[in-house]
């Protein structure tokens, strides 16, 4: 079991690797690889479940004028096309905080 835990903290996950196992990775994991290995949003959106505060924390831009075209992709609606279970109450909630 500690063997197994030490192995998870230590994954390394890549784009490709989210495309091939979907649902797979735990938030910690993505968690531990979005920045160090540079996941790709619309990746992650469309591969894993993901939780509120993951998408809040790390996928969801509210400075869609201050961004580049693409900044309006990672808005509330979105996030929520791709991520059925969480509500846009949620969202909004975590936002709020």
């Amino acid at each position: 079991m500690l063997c197994e835990y030490i192995y998870k903290l230590k994954m390394n996950v890549t784009n490709t690797d989210l495309l091939n196992n979907r649902n797979k990775y735990s938030i910690d994991i993505l968690e531990q690889n979005i920045v160090k290995n540079h996941l790709d949003e619309k990746i992650l959106l469309a591969t894993q479940t993901l939780t509120p505060e993951f998408c809040v924390k790390y996928i969801l831009d509210l400075d869609i004028e201050g961004g580049g075209e693409e900044s309006y992709i990672f808005d509330i609606c979105y996030i929520l096309q791709f991520q059925k279970h969480i509500t846009e109450k949620e969202l909004r909630d975590l936002i709020d905080v």
